[in-house]
């Protein structure tokens, strides 16, 4: 990790070093300070919640999925892998186009076609319907994380990037808090679990204009070239140059990402709590990201990545275990540690990662880091599944449960060797 590091610093010297021989750049600088800077992190911090709108509705609803097409615990994960797979797969060569073409378009147009098919899920009447609709909404969701990272990167200095960032991530975690809350509440109105997917489909439209006439287009790619197996390179360097401690963040996005998928279906079958309720808990770790998002960027422009990210990693298991063994009265307690871990892990992870890359492959280097991370999550899902059905969900999950809180005791024992 030390070679990894010295590569990682020397980049954001360098580019902070650039910024303060040019008497130009000073002036012309984007901070969190000045309206132009506010205006910009508003406005993406607005696309991010409204990008996760459609995104954010399949896990909460799954009970209600599982019961109006008579799912197996198998049949209902490979719904999430659907999506989670077909995103892991575009977020790479969305990323590349973007920095080929622009982040501006590409996030403009990914905006409206979320929307879109958003509206089309409304519509499923079988299974394979929405199977099939869920992997065109992943295809499409590839063109928001990498393309925007790579732009705020850009617009933003590397002292200032962890803030932004972290500020920018607190609009998925509101989304995904707010968004189950909502449509827990159109289901419980209407009946039908479609009506959330329907209703909600505005939002990213909204937004995709928001973006079209905030963004400037000296932002949208910086000068560069990439090339056609850029893709494949970038993913490899990903873990090459900040290498064990980016891969043990990669592990535990994998698990949290089968935790979620499985975590309203927990709730109701083994802790008996009406489904309702269950969506509703769904939402409780992303607000508590509203806090932990930025309060981890901030922290890792001062007292460094790794650390912020060992940090995460540590709590993240322990908390997890926790969730299975408490009464239902304290189930908050839990939820709330583990959503504060995982917003310290995630946004410092994704920083990590842009200081490592170039300026005009940032939004491939990012593309190929979340390809990684949405695939293994993807693969996860089913396999969590698969032993819920055999062993039950009970079962499944509290052993899943004791190995992450193990895992987090052996990374952190290891911590200074990554």
């Amino acid at each position: 990790m030390a070679v990894g590091e010295a590569a990682v610093g020397e980049a954001v010297e360098s580019e902070q070093r650039g910024a303060v021989a040019s008497g130009s750049a000073d002036a012309s600088e984007t901070t969190l300070r000045d309206g132009r800077g506010q205006r910009l992190l508003g406005a993406f911090t607005a696309a991010h919640f409204s990008h996760h709108v459609s995104n954010s509705l399949l896990n909460p609803l799954l009970p209600f999925i599982r019961d109006s097409f008579a799912l197996s615990y198998a049949q209902s994960a490979f719904l999430v892998s659907a999506f989670s797979l077909s995103l892991g797969l575009s977020n790479a060569p969305i990323g590349a186009l973007a920095d080929k073409v622009g982040s501006r378009p590409v996030i403009v147009w990914g905006l409206v076609l979320t929307g879109a098919v958003s509206a089309a899920i409304a519509f499923a009447t079988e299974y394979w319907h929405l199977f099939a609709l869920l992997v065109v909404l992943g295809l499409v969701a590839g063109s928001y994380h990498a393309p925007a990272a790579a732009l705020l990167a850009r617009a933003f200095p590397a002292r200032a990037r962890g803030t932004a960032m972290g500020f920018h991530i607190t609009g998925g975690h509101l989304s995904f808090f707010a968004v189950p809350l909502a449509a827990s509440s159109l289901v419980a109105l209407t009946g039908s679990w479609t009506t959330p997917y329907l209703w909600l489909a505005w939002a990213p439209l909204v937004t995709a204009a928001m973006i079209w006439y905030v963004v400037p287009k000296g932002y949208e790619r910086a000068a560069g070239a990439t090339d056609r197996w850029a893709v494949f390179r970038e993913l490899r360097s990903v873990l090459r140059t900040v290498g064990p401690l980016v891969s043990a963040s990669i592990l535990f996005q994998m698990s949290y990402a089968a935790m979620l998928a499985f975590m309203t279906l927990y709730f109701v079958d083994v802790k008996g709590i009406d489904r309702y309720t269950a969506a509703a808990l769904f939402g409780v770790p992303h607000l508590v990201g509203l806090i932990g998002a930025p309060l981890g960027g901030w922290l890792s422009d001062r007292i460094g990545r790794k650390a912020v990210i060992m940090i995460g990693i540590g709590i993240m298991g322990p908390a997890v275990l926790t969730m299975t063994v408490v009464p239902n009265e304290l189930i908050l307690l839990p939820l709330i540690v583990i959503g504060f871990a995982a917003a310290l892990r995630m946004v410092v992870t994704e920083v990590l990662v842009m200081d490592s890359a170039p300026d005009h492959r940032r939004a491939t280097v990012m593309g190929s880091y979340h390809m990684l991370t949405q695939e293994l999550g993807g693969l996860a899902a089913p396999v969590l599944g698969t032993l819920a059905t055999i062993f039950g969900i009970g079962v499944a999950f509290g052993g899943f449960a004791m190995l992450l809180a193990g895992a987090s005791v052996v990374i952190v024992l290891l911590g200074r060797r990554l």
